[in-house]
């Protein structure tokens, strides 16, 4: 059995120890494969960084180009290590291109970088942008393959701002990620890019994100998993002694607040339902806390609807066993706290509001087609739960006309805890727009300010530099007396495509 090898700054390269999955043995990548990624992609990032636009969009388009050429066999292989069916592969493959794109688009406008010239009367000239931070390191999620892995937001938003990037792939998908690997690596030597601007690790143990997080070169890290997995690399990345930011997007339980008028919509039971047994349940925006407030006749109707409706559910395979069996133990413990209604996989917990708020363990995650219905009498016990509730990737609000009293006096306290709220629909599917924030307060994410999805995505990879009395010779083009991008710039305090 051929084993499949680490590409250390382009170059394949094998190790003593390696791991088998589906058939197919992968080198674990070792320690010192670890430091070579790291140095090449910081020897890298002084040319790379200080790329142009028009070669970064390059490099990108041919990501793209070598995707497509691999399609078939990288569609065949996700679903056979996701059991994921083909409509999603096609869909997430799909979605993967169109980041791209969309980064692609942002390089070609231009106005990222937020030039900013300045002239002080008498004084000094100033003038500001956004550079790149230095080499990445990504770790791939479990849940998507594709579009949150090896050339997923992450990767393609850094390499888009100008970082060379280290990615550790998900040892649930190890084939997947080798062979989007070698279409990041055929585009880097056909863009005759330095070889550490993209390096790609496999490993099924913890010391190579430890390795590579602890190593004094790297500079950034990105993060899509458990809370468990992001908090250490964010400790482990603090305890340096030069820190380093991390951007970790780690799930989130997005708790649903139906009014009184929503309980009697017809739609929101299949539409409810469907979404939690999205993907089988594997996506950190599953609606896993549904806050109901009504009369107790409304809720005991809403309730059995809502159960019988996932009782009937058809059960649906997992990405990968280990999160099979802790689907179903963390339902075998909470079957001693909540009421419970369980199909061949689907679940539905019940709770009163006093029994939520005093058990904890009601407020954490269960990463599978489960939620939990909170009932509530009266719109302190809601407010309570809010307050009670860490932060969140998302918070629904879902009423009619009749409710906007009581949605306006919860909204306050929604936007304190999400990085987005939504009023129609389930949290369920992220759009990749420039307006999506895809993040959240702590432990959502470890830095709420940022989104993990759509364009912004960049900003966790670029920092402000201000040259002052820069001779125009040696400023970057953004930055340059007659702007030759064309690219809109505030001069003076007015935004403006005019020359200095």
């Amino acid at each position: 059995m051929k084993k499949i090898n680490n590409l250390v700054a382009g170059i394949w390269e094998e190790s003593d120890d390696y791991f088998t999955s589906f058939e197919r043995k992968f080198s674990i990548a070792n320690l010192e494969q670890a430091k070579q990624s790291v140095v090449a992609a910081h020897k890298a990032f002084l040319c790379y960084g200080n790329s142009s636009n028009k070669e970064r969009v390059e490099f990108l388009s041919q990501i793209q180009r070598e995707l497509e050429k691999q399609k078939s066999e990288i569609l065949t292989v996700y679903q056979e290590e996701s059991k994921l069916p083909e409509g999603r592969a096609e869909g997430e493959f799909a979605r993967t291109l169109n980041q791209i794109q969309s980064f692609i688009d942002l390089l070609l406008e231009g106005q990222y970088v937020q030039a900013k010239l300045q002239q002080i009367e008498g004084g000094a000239k100033i003038r500001k942008m956004l550079q790149p931070i230095g080499s990445i390191a990504v770790f791939g999620a479990s849940n998507f393959p594709l579009a949150f892995s090896t050339a997923g937001g992450d990767t393609i938003s850094a390499l888009a701002a100008g970082c060379p990037v280290i990615v550790k792939a998900h040892p649930y998908h190890p084939m997947t990620s080798y062979l989007v690997a070698t279409a990041i690596d055929a585009a880097v030597k056909a863009c005759e890019l330095p070889k550490g601007v993209f390096s790609h690790l496999q490993s099924d143990q913890h010391l190579l994100g430890q390795a590579l997080v602890e190593h004094p070169q790297l500079c950034g890290v990105g993060f899509t998993g458990s809370y468990k997995g992001g908090k250490a690399l964010y400790d482990l990345a603090q305890q340096r002694p030069v820190p380093i930011p991390v951007f970790a997007e780690m799930g989130s339980i997005n708790p649903m607040i139906l009014f009184p008028g929503a309980l009697s919509r017809e739609d929101l039971t299949p539409q409810l339902g469907d979404s939690i047994c999205l993907g089988s349940g594997q996506f950190c925006t599953n609606p896993g806390v549904i806050i109901a407030l009504g009369e107790p006749q409304r809720l005991d109707e809403f309730e059995k609807r809502l159960g019988d409706f996932l009782i009937q559910k058809a059960p649906q395979e997992m990405v990968h066993e280990n999160i099979a069996n802790q689907y179903k133990a963390k339902l075998n413990v909470l079957e001693d706290q909540i009421k419970l209604y369980q199909g061949e996989q689907a679940a539905l917990g019940v709770s009163t509001a006093k029994n939520f708020l005093q058990h904890k363990t009601l407020r954490e995650e269960v990463f599978g087609p489960y939620s939990l219905l909170v009932r509530c009498s009266s719109l302190d016990e809601v407010e309570a739960i809010i307050m009670t509730i860490e932060g969140q990737l998302t918070l629904s609000l879902i009423g009619t006309t009749t409710d906007q009293a009581e949605l306006n006096k919860i909204l306050p306290l929604a936007q304190q805890k999400a990085g987005r709220i939504l009023f129609e629909g389930v949290p369920t599917g992220v759009a990749v727009t420039q307006a999506m924030m895809h993040g959240g307060p702590f432990p959502a994410s470890t830095d709420e300010r940022f989104s993990a999805v759509g364009i912004d995505a960049i900003y966790r990879w670029l920092r402000p530099v201000s040259y002052q009395d820069c001779p125009e010779a040696l400023l970057p083009p953004a930055l340059k007396q007659d702007n030759p991008l064309g690219i809109t710039r505030n001069i003076n305090g007015l935004m403006t495509k005019d020359s200095v």
